[in-house]
């Protein structure tokens, strides 16, 4: 039992690790990607190449985006069913139930990439995923901040509220600064970074802690 808990925990902090790392590579790569001016899902978008083609910068940043959204999602999953053998009340087993979901709509974003044939899924997906991470963090974090280590529940609760004023200060920047352009609410790459960078730098912390102690602090 210890040895397939550890192998699950494993599980998790390779998931969000590569996730990670893809997104990044994958705004370094793509030629056209600005934090300014762009969202994380245009370095997604079909671009008319043969689906598996790397014969161009901008087709290996979709590769990447998009294939991290999938092996972080699909690969994450054993890791909340790892989280769920941690819980120690039923708010904590509905926080692990949101960042299933939350997961779901991650490989989601990847599956129904922009323009491609299941192009209307794709906002659902990402809305999806960027309201659950937030619902996740604040349902676990209370759970954990009841009956365990009121500390790190509320800590991991601040995560949820830093990422939801990380989209509600860039969106009245954008209102406020960027309208007039012509392209407004568009620009949403930062606050979409923010979210991913939140929430698996959570998965990241938990896992090693999960792999160092046995436990999450108690």
């Amino acid at each position: 039992m210890a040895d397939t808990r550890r192998t699950l925990t494993y599980f998790g902090l390779v998931a969000s690790t590569v996730a990670l790392v893809t997104l990044l590579l994958a705004t370094l790569v793509d030629p056209l990607f600005s934090w300014r001016s762009r969202s994380l899902s245009s370095m997604g978008e079909a671009n008319g190449k043969a689906l598996l083609a790397i014969d161009t910068a901008d087709q290996l940043a979709f590769l990447l985006f998009n294939g991290g959204l999938l092996f972080g999602g699909i690969l994450g999953l054993p890791y909340a069913a790892r989280l769920w053998t941690e819980t120690v009340n039923g708010i904590e087993k509905a926080g692990v139930v949101v960042f299933a979901l939350a997961l779901t709509c991650m490989t989601g974003v990847g599956f129904a990439y922009v323009d491609g044939p299941a192009n209307a899924l794709h906002f659902p997906f990402a809305a999806g995923f960027f309201l659950l991470l937030t619902v996740a963090l604040l349902v676990f974090g209370t759970g954990f901040a009841l009956d365990r280590n009121p500390a790190v529940g509320v800590g991991t609760m601040w995560l949820g509220i830093f990422h939801l004023f990380a989209w509600l200060f860039w969106v009245l920047l954008e209102a406020a600064v960027w309208t007039g352009d012509g392209d407004t609410w568009t620009y949403f790459a930062v606050p979409e970074a923010v979210g991913a960078a939140v929430f698996g730098g959570w998965v990241i912390w938990t896992a090693r802690t999960l792999l160092r102690d046995g436990s999450l602090p108690a």
